[in-house]
């Protein structure tokens, strides 16, 4: 989720349960903690296109998580910043880590909770990456006491916030299950034999997802109404196949990718010069409903299927007219 999501969550559970025990310093403890999963954004420092496949790795793996907090309780409890000892600053830091790895696994990029030893990455995929009206119960604590007569009551107030995220999440889940049964039915009926079917939260609330299915090369999108019960397809997007796009498969790189992607979608474009530039993105990343309604626009590419714009987790690689492939 969002930092704001996150930092919202921190200081509900210190509002909650820590405010009395520790004082006023719970907040901002808290709401550090719940952040602190994220200095795997590091990675990115390298430059290097791999760098999103170390994501949400070594700073939520459940295996390094109580290191991490550790680390965090003693910093805290050496720097005097509170008269609270490490015995009483682990558990809370402990508190606001579990709470970052429980909502980063609620959205459909997963997370590596068992990193380094096992590469499984896990996602509930019940919610779009960023979610205003989830960010909305988490921020209700805030704005109900603001004033300064109803402040006594931030504590009640925070358990009520957190139980109306609990609540939505599991509509959300509901929701979820109902938009898959929804794109079984319209595979059944419509006589396709899926090899992959999945549904992807998608922007602006949780009554609309998008459906893919894929039947040999192909997809097949639908964007799905889970409460109406409303399913709309939105065409046909072809992966790519060929000598080109083979030689790119081949790298390292792209290895890593396909066992990251749930739905990769390959491309290619042939040089002047003999050599040949392929694409590789996940339609788990482009939005049915921010496009403009075509499958090349959700994949971003034109009518030949090649990307026209660069996307969130969009890869390109040169194959040389040798055949030997190299990341770009």
């Amino acid at each position: 989720m969002d930092p704001l999501t996150h930092t919202l969550v921190g200081v509900g559970i210190a509002n909650a349960f820590y405010r009395e025990k520790l004082g006023p310093r719970a907040v901002p403890l808290l709401a550090i903690a719940a952040n602190l999963p994220d200095i795997d954004v590091a990675v990115h420092l390298t430059g290097q296109a791999s760098a999103v496949l170390l994501r949400r790795g070594f700073g939520h793996s459940l295996l390094l998580a109580p290191l991490w907090c550790a680390g965090f309780a003693f910093l805290m409890s050496r720097w005097r910043w509170t008269d609270k000892g490490f015995g009483e600053l682990f558990v809370p830091s402990l508190a606001g880590v579990a709470s970052h790895l429980l909502f980063d696994l609620i959205n459909s990029f997963g997370v590596q909770l068992l990193w380094p030893v096992w590469p499984w990455r896990p996602e509930f995929a019940v919610t779009f990456i960023i979610d205003l009206t989830l960010t909305g119960f988490l921020a209700f604590p805030l704005l109900a006491a603001a004033p300064k007569v109803l402040r006594e009551g931030l504590r009640g107030f925070s358990r009520v916030g957190l139980a109306l995220a609990a609540g939505y999440l599991l509509f959300c889940w509901g929701n979820r299950a109902r938009a898959m049964r929804l794109l079984d039915w319209e595979a059944k009926t419509s006589g396709l034999e899926s090899e992959f079917s999945y549904v992807f939260p998608e922007p602006f609330g949780p009554h609309r997802w998008k459906g893919v299915l894929r039947t040999g090369s192909v997809y097949h999108l639908y964007l799905i109404h889970s409460v109406s019960g409303k399913i709309e397809p939105r065409g046909e997007l072809e992966t790519a196949s060929g000598p080109e796009v083979e030689a790119a498969r081949k790298t390292t790189l792209a290895l890593r990718l396909e066992r990251f992607f749930k739905a990769p979608v390959w491309s290619a474009r042939k040089e002047a010069d003999g050599a040949a530039e392929v694409s590789v993105r996940d339609l788990r990343f482009q939005s049915l409903v921010l496009s403009r309604g075509r499958p090349q626009d959700i994949g971003g590419g034109t009518s030949s299927g090649y990307p026209s714009v660069g996307l969130p987790f969009e890869f390109r690689f040169r194959v040389r007219p040798d055949g030997k492939a190299e990341p770009l």
